[in-house]
C-alpha cells in the first residue's frame, strides 16, 4: 500500500429560470456555509465547479463570496472548472454554441479570478465519443465522469489516475468518478466516508489517485442534508479526519490539474455514449423502466447484478426527446434560433460593433441563446426539470428574446410572414405564421395543431404546455399515496430514496392524455359527453380528427395578416365529415375559422375545439379569469378551476404580473368549458403536483350537418398588453 491521493471535486448548480428565493435558500444552506469551511483547512485542497446561472448570482447578490473564492484560488487550495457556462448538454447543441459556452466560462473565470481552467464539468456526466476533440479543440485537458462510463467499455478492477482517450487524433484525458465515493459521501457518518478512502487505499499497490466528484447541493439543499453536514458538522468532521489522516501520510489531496502535469495516464479507453446509471433509467418510456427494474431486480436477488451491471444499461439523453415531444420542440426552437442568429452574425460580420458598448451589436442575443440552452429544462429525472413551467418559461423567453434581436438584423421580424420548414427534425413540415407582434407554429400532421403560441412582446409562448401521460415512477406514487414512507434515523437518505406524497390527490392526476396538448384541437365527442368526463378522459370521441393529418391546401401572407388552410377528409360516427381550417395570425389576434361538411342527409354532430393555453400559475392572485358582465366567485377566478360558460361567453386569462391578458371567444355561441391541466411527478423531496395549463373548449352541441349544408365556427385568441 501507498499514499492516496484524493482528487476532490464539488459541481454546484442552479439552472436559469430558478426563483430567486431558491437561489437565496440554497446559498445560506450550501454554498456560504462550503466556502467558508473549505477556507478552515487550508491544507486539503479542492476542486470547484460553478455553473453560469449560479456565478451571475453570486456575482449580483452576494459579491463578498467572489472575493473569498478569489482567495481561496490566489492561496492555491482550490482549482477551478470550467464548463459550459450555462451547464448547457454539450452532446445536443450546434457545435459552435458548444465552443462558445465553453469559451465564455473560461474567459468569465480569467476575469474574475485570474486563472483560466484546464478542464471542465460535463453537465450529467452526458459523454459522447465526438465530445473527446469538442472540448479539447475549446482549450480543455481534462474532464471528469462516472466510472459506470468505464465499466461498459470493459475497464475491470479498480479505476485509478486517469486514461487518454481522443478523436480523430485530438486526445483528452478522463477521471473516472468513484461510484463508492459518490454514494458514500455524505451520506455516511464523516469517519465512515473516510474510511471508503481508506478501502480503496488498500485495494491499491503504490501511490495511485482517486476521483471524486458529485454535486454541491448533497452538502445542505437535499431533503435532511443541512441538518446533517452543517448543524451535526459532518463536514468539519470530514475535513478534520482527511486533515489528520494527510498529516500521517495516507492520504493527500490535489488538484486535478496539478495530478494530470505529473503523473502518466493510467490507460487508454473509449467510452460509448452514456451518462450516470440513474439517468439511463429515466430516459426510457414508462413500460420500458418498469420492465427494467424487473430484471434488474431479478439479477439482485440472484446476486448478478454487480457483475451485470456494466453491461446492463438503459437508454441515452436523447431519448427524452423522443419520449417527450415538449422536450423536443424546446430543443429544436433552440436549434431553430441559433441557425437563425448565426445567419445575422454572418451578415453583420465579425467586426460590427455596435455605438454604445464597443461590443458586438448581437452580444446579448448570443447570450440570451446561451442562457436558454441551460440543460435543466429539456429532460426529466429524478428533479423537476421539464415537468416545472416556469423552468421551461425561462428558455423560451431567452430564445424568443434572442429571436427577435436576430430578425431584426435578418429584416424579417416586422411584417406577416409565412415560413413552411420542418422545425422539429421528423421529416415533416410545419408552417409558422409570424409578424412583430405574435408567432404561431402550426403542425399540419398533429391534427392542424398549434404547439407553439408567442406574444412577442411579453416574450411569453402561451403553449408552454406539458402533457399528463405514465411515468415509470407511477407505480410508487400510488403505493406511496396509500401509504406515507416512514422517515429513518441516523442519517439522510439519497434523494433517489425518497417517496414523499407532497400534496393530496395526486393519485386523481394519473388520467393520461390521448393527444398533445396544443392548440385548435378538434373534437367529435360522443353524445352527452359531461366537462367531467372529459378532464378525466374518460370520453367518447366520434371522430378520426384530433392529432391526425391535415392537408395543407393554401398558405399566404399580406400586409395584414398570415394565414394557412388546412383540411382533412375524415370520419364522425361511420359518416364521411371535411373540417376546412382557416388559421390566421392579424396583430397579436389568432382565428381558427372551421367550415365542416358531410356527405348524406343532415345529422346532429357535436364539435369542439380545445386548446391549452398557460399563464403558469393555477392559483396564483395576479394570474386569473374575468367574464365582462359577470361576478366570479374567487374559486372561479382560479386558472386551475373548472367549469361552465354559457354560449355567447367571451372569457379573459389575466396575467397582471406579465400585464397582458388573453381573450378567448367563440362564434357562433358556444358552450365555453375551462378546466386545468395539472400533472403528478417526482422531484426532489417527493411526489408532487404541478399546474401546466388551463384547458379552453367551446363546444357547440347537436350542430346540423349535411344536405349539402356546412357548419361554420369560429375561435378567436387574442393577446393584449395592460
Amino acid at each position: 500500500m501507498g499514499q492516496l491521493t484524493l482528487l476532490h471535486a464539488i459541481h454546484n448548480h442552479q439552472p436559469d429560470g430558478n426563483f430567486g428565493h431558491v437561489f437565496e435558500q440554497a446559498y445560506a444552506d450550501c454554498y456560504g456555509p462550503l466556502i467558508d469551511a473549505i477556507g478552515e483547512f487550508p491544507s486539503v485542497k479542492m476542486t470547484l465547479h460553478h455553473t453560469g446561472p449560479l456565478l451571475e448570482w453570486i456575482e449580483r447578490e452576494r459579491p463578498a463570496y467572489f472575493d473569498k473564492l478569489r482567495a481561496l484560488v490566489g492561496r492555491g487550495q482550490v482549482e477551478l472548472l470550467g464548463g459550459g457556462f450555462y451547464e448547457p448538454m454539450l452532446a445536443v447543441l450546434p457545435e459552435r454554441d458548444a465552443r462558445g459556452q465553453i469559451h465564455m466560462m473560461s474567459e468569465y473565470l480569467e476575469a474574475h479570478f485570474g486563472v483560466r481552467p484546464e478542464g471542465m464539468w460535463l453537465a450529467e456526466r452526458v459523454w459522447e465519443p465526438a465530445l473527446a476533440k469538442l472540448i479539447a479543440d475549446a482549450g480543455m485537458k481534462f474532464t471528469l465522469v462516472d466510472d459506470g462510463h468505464f465499466r461498459a467499455a470493459g475497464l475491470e478492477g479498480t479505476l485509478r489516475g486517469y486514461y487518454v482517450t481522443e478523436k480523430a487524433g485530438t486526445p483528452l484525458a478522463l477521471f473516472p468518478i468513484d461510484k463508492k465515493l459518490r454514494e458514500a459521501i455524505p451520506f455516511l457518518k464523516a469517519w465512515e466516508s473516510i474510511d471508503v478512502i481508506e478501502r480503496l487505499r488498500q485495494e491499491t499497490e503504490g501511490d495511485a489517485a482517486v476521483t471524486y466528484g458529485d454535486d454541491g447541493e448533497k452538502f445542505g439543499v437535499w431533503p435532511h442534508t443541512k441538518e446533517w453536514v452543517w448543524d451535526q458538522g459532518w463536514l468539519r468532521d470530514f475535513l478534520r479526519i482527511l486533515v489528520e489522516r494527510q498529516q500521517q501520510g495516507t492520504f493527500k489531496t490535489e488538484h486535478f490539474g496539478e495530478y494530470l502535469r505529473t503523473h502518466r495516464p493510467t490507460g487508454r479507453v473509449y467510452l460509448p455514449t452514456a451518462s450516470y446509471e440513474e439517468m439511463g433509467e429515466w430516459t426510457l418510456p414508462a413500460d420500458a423502466q418498469q420492465h427494467y427494474n424487473e430484471v434488474r431486480q431479478s439479477l439482485r436477488d440472484r446476486g448478478e447484478l454487480d457483475r451485470a451491471r456494466a453491461f446492463f444499461r438503459g437508454g441515452i439523453w436523447q431519448n427524452f426527446l423522443a419520449k417527450y415531444p415538449e422536450a423536443n420542440y424546446l430543443h429544436k426552437k433552440m436549434v431553430w434560433v441559433s441557425d437563425k442568429l448565426a445567419r445575422a452574425e454572418e451578415k453583420l460580420g465579425a467586426s460590427a460593433t455596435s455605438t454604445a458598448g464597443g461590443g458586438h451589436p448581437l452580444d446579448h442575443a448570443r447570450r440570451e441563446l446561451y442562457r436558454a440552452q441551460c440543460n435543466c429544462g429539456y429532460w426529466h429525472g429524478l428533479f423537476g426539470g421539464l415537468y416545472l413551467n416556469y423552468l421551461r418559461d425561462a428558455v423560451y423567453r431567452h430564445l424568443i428574446e434572442a429571436e427577435a434581436h436576430a430578425e431584426r438584423v435578418l429584416g424579417t421580424g416586422d411584417k406577416p410572414l409565412v415560413v413552411e420548414a420542418d422545425i422539429d427534425a421528423d421529416l415533416q413540415r410545419e408552417v409558422i405564421l409570424q409578424n412583430a407582434e405574435a408567432a404561431v407554429y402550426v403542425k399540419p400532421d398533429l391534427g392542424g395543431g398549434v404547439f407553439e403560441l408567442d406574444y412577442r412582446p411579453k416574450r411569453f409562448n402561451l403553449l408552454n404546455v406539458l402533457g399528463r401521460r405514465a411515468e415509470g415512477y407511477h407505480g410508487r406514487l400510488l403505493e406511496a399515496a396509500r401509504k406515507q414512507s416512514q422517515g429513518g434515523g441516523g442519517g439522510p437518505v439519497s434523494i433517489h430514496d425518497l417517496n414523499a406524497v407532497k400534496s393530496a390527490g395526486l393519485e386523481e392526476l394519473l388520467a393520461y392524455d390521448r393527444h398533445p396538448r396544443l392548440g385548435f384541437v378538434d373534437h367529435f365527442l360522443a353524445p352527452g359527453t359531461t366537462l367531467e368526463a372529459l378532464h378525466g378522459n374518460r370520453y367518447g370521441e366520434d371522430g378520426d380528427f384530433a392529432g391526425t393529418l391535415y392537408d395543407v391546401i393554401d398558405q399566404s401572407a399580406s400586409s395584414a395578416a398570415a394565414r394557412v388552410h388546412l383540411r382533412r377528409r375524415g370520419r364522425v360516427a361511420g359518416r364521411a365529415v371535411t373540417v376546412d381550417k382557416t388559421i390566421t395570425l392579424e396583430g397579436a389576434r389568432l382565428t381558427a375559422a372551421y367550415r365542416i361538411s358531410a356527405e348524406g342527409s343532415a345529422a346532429p354532430l357535436t364539435f369542439a375545439s380545445e386548446s391549452s393555453l398557460t399563464l403558469l400559475a393555477g392559483d396564483a392572485p395576479d394570474r386569473y379569469y374575468r367574464v365582462a358582465g359577470r361576478e366570479l366567485s374567487k374559486d372561479e377566478r382560479k386558472l386551475a378551476s373548472a367549469g361552465e360558460l354559457p354560449a355567447g361567453t367571451t372569457l379573459e386569462l389575466v396575467d397582471e404580473w406579465d400585464k397582458f391578458f388573453v381573450r378567448v371567444s367563440a362564434t357562433p355561441g358556444a358552450l365555453l368549458w375551462r378546466h386545468p391541466l395539472e400533472t403528478a411527478s417526482q422531484s426532489e423531496g417527493g411526489f408532487e403536483r404541478t399546474y401546466q395549463a388551463s384547458v379552453i373548449v367551446p363546444v357547440w352541441r347537436d350542430v346540423s350537418v349535411g344536405d349539402g349544408v356546412p357548419f361554420e365556427c369560429k375561435v378567436t385568441i387574442e393577446m393584449i398588453a395592460i
